[in-house]
């Protein structure tokens, strides 16, 4: 770690971020987030069950690529 460096900590670690991919990070934290409402959104509805977590998860896998 350098004077300067962003670093990302949580639980699990931290990391060094680097600089060539910073200004990359708001879209991917934007599509990180949208992939991530696709299972949240369903979850919170009523009557969520696991055929509606595998729709989900189906809808979720397809738009991370």
């Amino acid at each position: 770690v350098a004077p300067g460096d962003l670093i990302h900590a949580d639980r699990h670690g931290a990391v060094v971020v680097p600089p060539e991919v910073i200004p990359a990070l708001a879209g991917a934290i934007s599509r990180l987030l949208a992939t991530e409402r696709i299972i949240l959104d369903a979850a919170r509805k009523p009557g969520f069950d696991f055929a509606a977590f595998e729709a989900a998860w189906s809808a979720f896998e397809k738009a991370r690529v």
